[in-house]
């Protein structure tokens, strides 16, 4: 956690209410994986989305930026197709390791 973060009454509790969360939105995010659709691929960047953004806010800065990559590489597939699949798996293969290993160390 950031010193920022640390001064901040109370943060640590909504820290540890936002990880428990996190293991349900991660499972939630392979759940949609197992059968891609659009739909299933713009649920997992909404997820994402609300990831990043309160993440970085807890000082979890890596967690947030992969969240962000993922989210970006999921819009630019969905919207461009300048993406592909693959890549777009890759990157919540990397967001899933991320959050797993910060699951672990917090426990």
């Amino acid at each position: 956690m950031t010193a920022q973060a640390a001064l901040i009454p109370g943060l640590e509790r909504i820290r540890a209410r936002f990880l428990d969360m996190l293991v349900d939105r991660l499972t939630e995010i392979e759940t949609l994986c197992e059968e891609p659709s659009t739909a299933s691929l713009r649920q997992s960047q909404q997820i994402l989305h609300k990831i990043a953004g309160s993440a970085g806010t807890l000082g979890l800065q890596d967690l947030g930026e992969t969240a962000r990559v993922c989210e970006t590489r999921i819009i630019e597939f969905l919207d461009t197709g300048n993406m592909e699949l693959s890549q777009v798996y890759q990157s919540l293969g990397d967001f899933a390791e991320i959050a797993e290993d910060l699951l672990t160390e917090d426990s």
